[in-house]
């Protein structure tokens, strides 16, 4: 036996047949749905060995055996095609699974066969342009055998499709329906061929029409058992599956290339050259043995391109979603977003969420949208637990509807509902997102079903993820309510204390006016104490004003000499004996500032100097006012804009310097503790802020703020 050209399409159609049989069958050994459409796919593998036998074969003896092999497997096949259709679930009967049933399915096809023997209705004929090649055709003829034999072929056939046709409509799971509708396609396809073939027997007057027609049509559907398989209609499709298809497909490709090939160029040169070389005949099979690793590489990712279109575009958008879904997004824009999402991309009709909450002291789930009329599903009914248990997503009609609820089933029902995939957070169960059947009508594959529960997987990360940030800020919000709180609690105790001790002064001045015994200098006195309390009272206040109520900054151009020629002015007559030194050289011409805001912050901090050296003056004797610098000057590093007020005064102790920015905070006997809150305040709406550092002679307060473009100005040199 020689294989040849012509023999190819069977070669190939039988390893795809052989592997897709094998992996049916070893997917649940036990099933009897899974055995009988096994040994209904092995069929057509035995119709592909019988026609390898027919075509490769070198005498008409060994074509005959091979055909009439081929002719019982015709007419057994609808006999398998009905029992595998029994199988199926719904309505399956008692009987289906007894030797009974075998016996009555299988008798009549047997029996005619045996009746027909050894007269088989086929032929074998030379394809044209050939002497040794043939192959079968089959004989149509008016007697009984013919007529009976073709009679059960159609009925059975028939009787097969009918019994799949009205267990679909009842069949629970969609991957129970998928898988019917695609055995169904496959018989009728089977069925359709068939006729074909007859017509063709009829009317065509070549063989060779005949074994095109048949090729292609046993070619046809092997690979459409190989497709449904690959796309997971029949059962799950993963890695390993496609791969042992690919591989096959592979072989039968470089099996192909050594028979037509590599036996080819051997012969010739055995006949032709009288040159037998076995070293280079082996080498030549060792190079295509290395062949099929890539090859079989190659129609995978094929497989995977054609096969998984849709489902590697929808990973694609997944993975970008993904993205977009890994930063913060609030809940309800989170929900949201996934919502449209799914709605978009799939084509669903509807998708619910239910997230755990409590309602009423009742612990379960309710939708996202929190509707006060939307449905509840207790924590501890039977479909909560249900998907606690598997934790995968699973299809609505595995589950049993008896258990379920009624009015939890008659809302998902009524939604179309056709998948569930639970939300989990380590071990506990916080979500449910349900999915509805699609637009289209068409179900979900096994590969999108394992897709979207890998989504709800990253969603259910996203969340909380989302929910810790939430908590984070909450907690951080809570903090700064209690600091705020105690701030303001600070700041009213702080007023009611500069505010008390004025009013304490002139309550008592005014107690003591009104006695009318006292002497006209007496009177005098305190009439002064009660005009200098209420200025005191009115500076505190609009100090208090100052703090509560700073206005935006206003920018504009302005002249540094001018203005710090203005700020010295108003700070000289306060200084008095005290010298001011203002920036003379290496300050810019003009800034984009406030004027009004920065003199106010710049005078708060000079006046605060004044203070500190005259503090100094009165507890250091060897130190008078006279020696009292205050200094103010300017730098800039190009990125930012610095002012500093320098005085040589009594310091602030270390202890200190973190609160001498809080409002009433103070050690002056006569001082508010507004002034520097007020300056850091101003120096917040300049954008920037104010750094200190002190030391007992030496203390230097610096305005730091960012400069954008185009705001400074320098004097041309």
């Amino acid at each position: 036996m020689l294989l040849n050209i012509y023999s190819f399409p069977s070669v190939f159609a039988f390893v795809i047949n052989i592997t897709i049989a094998f992996v049916t069958f070893f997917r649940n050994p036990r099933s009897p749905v899974n055995r009988w459409i096994s040994a209904f796919i092995l069929s057509f593998a035995v119709w592909n060995v019988s026609e390898i036998i027919i075509l490769a074969s070198q005498n008409l003896q060994s074509a005959a055996l091979g055909a009439q092999v081929l002719y019982r497997v015709i007419f057994i096949i609808p006999a398998i095609y009905v029992v595998a259709a029994y199988h199926l679930p719904g309505g399956v009967s008692t009987l289906t699974g007894s030797a009974t049933f075998y016996l009555g399915v299988f008798f009549l096809p047997v029996i005619l066969l045996v009746l027909a023997f050894p007269n088989f209705h086929i032929g074998l004929v030379p394809i044209p342009g050939t002497n040794s090649i043939y192959y079968y055709r089959i004989i149509i003829s008016p007697d009984f055998q013919s007529i009976s034999l073709l009679t059960v072929f159609f009925i059975y056939l028939i009787l097969g499709s009918i019994v799949v046709i009205r267990k679909i409509p009842i069949l629970r799971t969609t991957t129970q329906r998928r898988r019917a509708r695609t055995f169904l396609l496959g018989g009728l396809l089977f069925l359709s061929s068939s006729i074909l073939l007859f017509i063709i027997e009829v009317f065509a007057g070549q063989a060779i029409y005949f074994y095109i027609a048949s090729t292609l049509l046993s070619l046809v559907i092997s690979v459409f058992f190989a497709i449904s398989v690959l796309q997971g209609r029949m059962f799950k499709s993963p890695n390993t599956m496609r791969s042992g298809i690919a591989y096959s497909v592979a072989s039968s490709i470089v099996l192909a290339i050594y028979f037509l090939g590599v036996q080819t160029i051997t012969v010739s040169l055995l006949n032709y050259l009288r040159i037998s070389s076995y070293a280079a005949n082996a080498l030549l099979v060792l190079v295509l043995v290395f062949l099929i690793r890539p090859l079989e590489l190659r129609i995978h990712r094929t497989m995977d391109i054609i096969v998984g279109r849709d489902l590697n575009r929808y990973r694609h958008h997944m993975v970008e979603f993904s993205r977009e879904i890994s930063t913060y997004i609030p809940t309800f824009e989170f929900f949201r977003k996934i919502e449209s999402f799914l709605l978009h991309q799939f084509h669903i009709q509807h998708v619910l969420i239910f997230i755990r909450s409590k309602r009423f002291g009742e612990t379960g789930f309710s939708e996202w949208k929190g509707q006060l009329d939307s449905l509840y599903i207790k924590d501890d009914c039977y479909l909560v637990n249900y998907l606690r248990q598997h934790k995968n997503g699973v299809e609505f009609y595995d589950i049993d509807r008896k258990k379920i609820d009624a009015g939890i089933y008659s809302l998902l029902e009524s939604k179309s509902v056709r998948l569930l995939l639970p939300l989990f957070s380590g071990e506990e169960l916080f979500g449910i997102l349900a999915i509805s059947l699609r637009k289209s009508g068409e179900e979900f594959t096994t590969d999108i079903i394992e897709a979207l529960t890998i989504f709800a997987n990253e969603m259910s990360t996203a969340y909380q993820r989302n929910l810790v940030i939430d908590n984070m800020r909450k907690k951080e919000q809570e903090e700064f309510s209690i600091r705020h709180l105690a701030s303001l609690g600070q700041l009213a105790a702080g007023v009611a204390h500069e505010i008390r001790n004025p009013l304490n002064v002139m309550s008592a001045s005014a107690q003591t006016l009104l006695k009318k015994n006292l002497t006209q200098q007496e009177e005098k006195e305190l009439k002064e104490f009660i005009v200098e309390e209420a200025e005191r009272l009115n500076k505190i206040l609009s100090d208090f004003l100052s703090l509560s109520k700073l206005r935006p900054a206003s920018y504009k151009p302005v002249l540094l000499q001018e203005f710090f020629q203005k700020l010295k002015t108003s700070l000289t007559a306060l200084a008095g004996e005290i010298e001011i030194q203002i920036p003379t050289e290496g300050t810019p011409r003009q800034i984009l500032t406030d004027s009004d805001m920065l003199h106010q912050l710049l005078f708060n901090l000079a006046i605060n100097s004044i203070d500190a050296i005259k503090e100094r003056c009165e507890s250091d004797s060897d130190f008078t006012c006279r020696n009292g610098i205050i200094s103010i000057s300017t730098a800039f590093d190009g990125l930012q804009f610095a002012i500093s007020v320098f005085d040589n005064g009594i310091g602030i102790p270390k202890e200190r310097l973190e609160r001498i920015f809080e409002p009433f905070y103070t050690t002056k006997e006569n001082g508010t503790g507004l002034g520097l809150s007020i300056s850091q305040n101003i120096a917040i709406a300049l954008g920037g802020h104010i750094d200190v550092s002190s030391q007992k002679g030496k203390t230097v307060f610096t305005f730091i703020s960012n400069v954008k473009e185009g705001l400074i100005e320098y004097e041309q040199q």
